[in-house]
């Protein structure tokens, strides 16, 4: 399952996100979150960053979004930078199930 998070963190309780990815993990399901636009935010958040790599899941951040947002050198080390066609790979690819959240 690929989980695609647009909006800042600070909108909406990421709490809920991490619920979902931690019982798709036990599901035995491969897991990760990429965020773009305002959620690049997020991946300067050790906090959130450290609770989805507890649990397995992977990371990545677009590379354009955290460059607009200046925001590239607080990148959390556990975070992935990737650019569209890692993206489109992820997409491709990587998972089966694609949810795209954005509230």
């Amino acid at each position: 399952m690929l989980i695609i998070l647009s909006r800042s963190p600070w909108t909406k309780n990421y709490g809920s996100i991490l619920e979902i990815a931690k019982k798709a993990v036990e599901n035995r399901e491969k897991v990760a979150v990429l965020l773009i636009q305002d959620a690049c935010i997020a991946a300067t958040v050790n906090e959130y960053c450290e609770k989805l790599a507890e649990n397995k899941i992977e990371v990545y951040a677009l590379k354009v979004d955290c460059e607009a947002r200046g925001l590239t050198s607080k990148v959390s080390r556990k975070v992935g930078i990737i650019g569209y066609k890692e993206w489109v790979k992820l997409v491709m690819t990587e998972h089966e199930k694609i949810v795209s959240w954005t509230s």
